[in-house]
């Protein structure tokens, strides 16, 4: 793994949170009706890198990267307004 990378850091972020779905981890991160709101907000202060918590920090198009995590989370775990509906 290197340090920083300009590479897309999204699809391994992806590939370990449906890992995670199949497991004990599921839904091991939390999302909820204010997470596009938040991911949205930072998106806007076009940060020019992202440090991840595992993995490579990012050097890139970080407005879009962070709208673009927030497709994926979307996407796992769906909108709040499904899981409520499932409750």
């Amino acid at each position: 793994m290197v340090n920083l990378t300009y590479k897309d850091i999204l699809g391994a972020h992806k590939k370990s949170m449906l890992e995670y779905e199949k497991g004990p981890l599921m839904e091991y991160t939390p999302c909820t009706h204010n997470t596009s709101k938040i991911l949205n907000s930072l998106a806007e202060l076009k940060p020019k890198t992202l440090a991840t918590m595992h993995g490579s920090s990012f050097l890139g198009n970080c407005h879009k990267a962070l709208l673009d995590l927030n497709l994926v989370m979307k996407e796992i775990w769906g909108s709040n307004e499904n899981k409520q509906e499932l409750k």
